[in-house]
Parts: structure tokens; C-alpha cells; sequence
């Protein structure tokens, strides 16, 4: 497979797009925003290149979908390489969510094509501050302009513990 760079293509979705079912979903997706993004495809992305997202279903996946403000996917033709999210109140804070790129098309700029199309989002670049959260790509975030911030302690509540 030819993994040229020049063949890939970014599209943003729109996340109340998600409350619809399937049926009509995917191809208004197509018609509004020039590609579909099939839950069943992000699933498998999911599943196959991050270990956090191993354990997600399809109904969780359409619920955080739903309550995401910007959704970006990256395509080389109709495979799915890449895709990332952000959630943002639109002025003080945006944070960025589940960016994953297929093992095959890493380094190869499909990731930095999902996260600066997810900053350049009218509702993220609004945004005072855009936090990210990794557990093994901080190299990559810093090369695209992010630094650690070491005056601010992740906080984690878990139900349950």
C-alpha cells in the first residue's frame, strides 16, 4: 500500500450529527461535511493502534461523539488513518481527546493533519488554553507547540475507588 501523504484528506464532523441513527446520519455527514466517520471504523481504529480505547463500544463511542464539539478524522481514500476530538466551553479552556493514528501512517503527518485541524476549529481557537493529555506522546505535542506545564497537577477522581 502506498502510504504518500499528499493522498490524505482531514474533515471536521459536527457532534449533534451523532444523536442521528446511522441511516441518516452517514449520509448527511457526507453531504454536509464531504465524509462520513462510520462508529464501527473508529471502533477497529481504536481497537487496533491505542490501549485505552481497546475496552470502547459502539454506544459509548456514539455518546462521547455526541458530546464533542469538533471531531476530525484523517482518510487516505476510504481507510481511516487518524482522528481526534476537543471539547472546549469556546473562550477560557479546549482540551483535546482520544487522538490516534493507525501504526502504518505514523510519522507520516497524519496525526499533526487531525490536531491542527482540531487548534484551527473556530470553537478550539477561541480558546485561552488547549490541554492535551498523554501517556506516550509527549514528543509529538511538543514538536506541534505544546509544552509540559509544570505550575498544573492532573487531578483524577475515578467512581468507584
Amino acid at each position: 500500500m502506498n502510504k504518500d501523504p499528499s493522498r490524505l484528506r482531514s474533515f471536521s464532523h459536527g457532534g449533534r450529527l451523532f444523536w442521528l441513527p446511522a441511516l441518516l446520519r452517514v449520509p448527511l455527514q457526507r453531504s454536509l461535511e464531504g465524509h462520513a466517520l462510520p462508529v464501527g471504523q473508529l471502533q477497529k481504529l481504536l481497537m487496533d493502534n491505542s490501549f485505552w480505547g481497546r475496552a470502547r463500544r459502539l454506544a459509548g463511542l456514539l455518546r462521547c461523539l455526541r458530546g464533542s464539539d469538533v471531531i476530525v478524522s484523517t482518510w487516505d481514500r476510504d481507510d481511516l488513518v487518524a482522528v481526534g476530538r476537543a471539547t472546549t466551553d469556546g473562550i477560557y479552556r479546549a482540551v483535546l481527546w482520544d487522538v490516534v493514528v493507525r501504526r502504518d501512517w505514523q510519522g507520516r503527518g497524519a496525526g499533526r493533519a487531525v490536531v491542527n485541524r482540531l487548534l484551527a476549529a473556530p470553537a478550539v481557537r477561541c480558546a485561552e488554553r488547549v490541554y492535551a493529555m498523554t501517556t506516550h506522546g509527549k514528543g509529538f505535542y511538543q514538536r506541534l507547540g505544546f509544552h509540559e506545564e509544570g505550575k498544573q497537577h492532573l487531578m483524577l477522581f475515578r467512581k468507584g475507588d
